[in-house]
Formats: structure tokens, C-alpha cells, sequence
């Protein structure tokens, strides 16, 4: 690695540290010179960590203005997990006949762990365990190329939600909580029922693109009875 991508990459985990921890507002001008002095690099780094940024769509460059924290609202959060919700249900019943005996017996282990985690409301623990289990699906998934997206949306989808909730994340731990918890238990033991007992593949798809659904309306619920309050 050079001094100068070295330099690139610094200015690029500063700056995208900032941005996800809502250190900017929305919209917010970067003016390169202020950065300069700031993070204490050179202006050409600068504006390759932006140009990185802006590929991650987390910067915009206006026709006239520079570079800005780009701007995103709640529904750009709702219609990414529409669209996950779409993609994991095929990537489950893609998977679904390729997954052997003893993976399914470590997705069940997984679903008891995440009831520990639970439990014991362990955020962080119960947030691991529940990526794992739907990675061990989808890691059967024979379709590489829809992994390879949806492990970029999910990606996305996480940062756009570290964004637009960055003043409501209580209300995100709280959808997780204990009932909505069970819930998501619940529709993990159906689609380890549903793969298990081969059946049919709507069916499947059906109850995985619901599991994420089911979030996302919990997520709207808590909304509006706060903007409602």
C-alpha cells in the first residue's frame, strides 16, 4: 500500500465512522479545505475518500455545490427491506433442498441460542446470532451472483439504518424485544419446519419474505404511535 492510499483510506474510515454515527446532519456541505485541516491529510485524499463515499451512497456531488451528506428518509429504509424481505425468500428456497441433515440440525442450535441471547437481552449477541442463521441458508444458495447482492444490500440496508434512526434507535431495540423476539423465533422454527419436511417452495418463500415483513411493520407501528403521542 502507498502513503497516498494510506492516506485515502484514513480520511475514508474517518469520514465513514462520522457520517454512520450521524456526526453530520443530512444534506450537511463538506467543504474540502475545512476537512483538510481537520483530519490532516492533503486535499487529494480528501476527495478520494469522498469519491469512495459517494460509490457507497453516502455522498452526493450537487451540480454546483460540492460534496454533501446525502439525504435519506425512513421510507428509503422500508422499501430496502421490502426488497431483502424478496430476495432472502428466494435465496431460502433456493438453498432449501441443498442443506443436509446436520445443517439443519446446527439452524435449530443457532434458533436456541438466539432465545438465550434473548433472554438475557443481549443485543449484540442476539443481532450475530441471527445473521449466522440466515447465513448458513444462504451460503446453499446455488445462485452466487443474488448473494453476492443481497450481502450488499443487507450491508446497505444496515448503514441506511444507523442513518435515518439515528435519534430513534431505541425504538429499533425495542421492536426486538421480548414478543417480537419470540415472533422472529418463531419464524425461524417454521422455515427449519418448512425445509425440513420439503415443502413446497411458494410456501417457503412465503413464510421467509414474511419473517422480514413482519419486522418492518413492527418498526412503522412503533412510529406512528410515537408521532401519534
Amino acid at each position: 500500500m502507498t502513503a497516498v492510499q494510506s492516506k485515502v483510506d484514513f480520511a475514508h474510515e474517518i469520514l465513514r465512522t462520522r457520517i454512520v454515527g450521524s456526526q453530520y446532519a443530512a444534506g450537511q456541505r463538506l467543504i474540502i479545505d475545512n476537512l483538510v485541516k481537520d483530519i490532516g491529510v492533503s486535499q487529494a485524499p480528501i476527495r478520494e475518500a469522498l469519491r469512495r463515499l459517494e460509490a457507497e451512497g453516502l455522498v452526493e456531488y450537487g451540480t454546483n455545490s460540492g460534496p454533501s451528506i446525502v439525504q435519506l428518509d425512513k421510507t428509503h429504509w422500508f422499501n430496502l427491506m421490502e426488497m431483502k424481505a424478496v430476495m432472502e425468500a428466494y435465496a431460502t428456497r433456493a438453498a432449501a433442498p441443498l442443506l443436509s441433515g446436520e445443517e439443519i440440525s446446527a439452524l435449530r442450535e443457532t434458533n436456541g441460542k438466539l432465545m438465550g441471547a434473548l433472554e438475557e437481552f443481549d443485543f449484540e449477541a442476539w443481532t450475530t446470532l441471527n445473521r449466522q442463521f440466515h447465513e448458513m441458508i444462504h451460503n446453499r444458495c446455488p445462485n452466487v451472483l443474488l448473494i453476492q447482492e443481497l450481502q450488499r444490500l443487507s450491508q446497505w440496508t444496515d448503514t441506511v439504518s444507523s442513518l435515518v434512526f439515528a435519534r430513534e434507535r431505541g425504538i429499533i431495540i425495542q421492536t426486538l424485544g421480548l414478543s417480537a423476539g419470540k415472533e422472529t423465533i418463531g419464524f425461524h422454527i417454521r422455515i427449519i419446519d418448512a425445509i425440513e419436511n420439503g415443502e413446497a417452495d411458494a410456501n417457503l418463500e412465503e413464510i421467509s419474505r414474511e419473517h422480514t415483513l413482519v419486522l418492518v411493520r413492527r418498526v412503522q407501528e412503533k412510529l406512528s404511535t410515537r408521532s401519534a403521542a
